[in-house]
Order: C-alpha cells, then structure tokens, then sequence
C-alpha cells in the first residue's frame, strides 16, 4: 500500500507538472496573442496615417493644379500671344527691309543711269 500511495504522488506530481506546463503555454500563448494584436494595432494605425498623408497630398496636388491653371497658364497663353506677335513685326520688317532694299537698288541703277545720261559719260 506504501507503494501505491507513493505512486499517486508521483502521479499527482506529474499532473501538477503539467498542469503547470499547460499554465505557462496559456501565458506564453496570451502574451504572443497579445503581441500580434499590438503589432497589428500598430499596423493598422500606420496605414490610417498612410491613408491621410495621401489624401492631403492629393488634395495639395489639386490645389496646386488649380492654382496653375487660374494663374500660370493664363500668363503663359500671354507671354504665347506676345511672342507670335513679335514674330509677325520682325516678319513684316524683313519683307519691308527687303522690298526697301530692292527698290534702292533699282533706283540706284536708274540714278546712275540718269547721272551718266545727264553728264554724257559712256
């Protein structure tokens, strides 16, 4: 009898061992859940940040594509208008210079021919 009851302790001691396994797995599993929650927690909390950088963004973009098109283009479409009109003068001025250019050349020609008839020369 000595030696059952030796027995069921040993057994008991066991059980307890286990018991006391199982207890620690039951912590070391809610403190690794509670880790994963609080990674994903953060995670979640990152990529809300995520979300309203890009709205912001976005919406500055929008801002400034607004801007640009109230304010630059305009100026842009100007300084445009401005520069094929500078265009047209100088081109006008060339053809002017060259018809101008042409006719003192004619004329030129007949003064030297008016001279040389009025002098008798040749």
């Amino acid at each position: 009898m000595g030696q059952i009851l030796v027995k069921l302790g040993e057994l008991g001691a066991s059980v307890g061992q286990l018991r006391d396994d199982f207890n620690d797995e039951k912590t070391a599993a809610s403190t690794n859940r509670a880790a994963i929650h609080r990674r994903l927690d953060e995670q979640a909390q990152g990529m809300a940040d995520v979300k309203t950088e890009l709205a912001l963004s976005r919406q500055l973009v929008e801002t400034l594509a607004q801007t640009q098109a109230e304010t630059v283009l305009p100026a842009v479409d100007d300084w445009q208008g401005m520069k094929r009109t500078g265009l047209t003068i100088v081109g006008f001025l060339a053809l002017g210079g060259v018809s101008v250019g042409a006719g003192l050349t004619w004329f030129s020609d007949q003064a030297s021919m008016i001279v040389r008839h009025w002098l008798r020369i040749g």
